[in-house]
C-alpha cells in the first residue's frame, strides 16, 4: 500500500482533481431505465472522444526501433513523455477501462 501511495503522490499529486462532465445529455424520455443507459451511452461516448483527444498530443513510440515519435504540429516544452494516466484513483476502473479500449 505504500509503495502504491508513493507511486500515486508522484503521477498525481496531493489536492489534484479532476472530471468529466457531459456537456448535451440525451433529452429526457420519461423511462428512467432507458435515460440513464442513454446518459451512460452518451458519457462514454463523449469520454472516447476526449481521450482520443489526448492521445493525439501524447508521444508515441515507435514499436520497431523504440524511439520516440512526437506528434506533429504540437509545441512541446518538456521532454519525451509516453505515458498518459487517465485515472489513477480508486473508483475509476471503468475510466482506465473506457481509455485502454481507445
Amino acid at each position: 500500500v505504500k509503495a502504491q501511495a508513493v507511486k500515486n503522490a508522484v503521477i498525481v499529486p496531493v489536492g489534484a482533481k479532476g472530471g468529466f462532465v457531459v456537456k448535451r445529455p440525451p433529452a429526457a424520455t420519461g423511462d428512467a431505465a432507458a435515460d440513464r443507459q442513454a446518459r451512460m451511452a452518451e458519457g462514454i461516448e463523449c469520454y472516447r472522444t476526449f481521450i482520443s483527444g489526448l492521445l493525439d498530443i501524447t508521444d508515441n513510440v515507435d514499436l520497431a526501433g523504440g524511439q520516440v515519435l512526437p506528434p506533429e504540429r504540437v509545441v512541446r516544452r518538456d521532454g519525451d513523455d509516453t505515458y498518459l494516466v487517465v485515472a489513477a484513483d480508486k473508483g475509476t476502473a471503468t475510466f482506465s477501462d473506457i481509455a485502454n479500449d481507445v
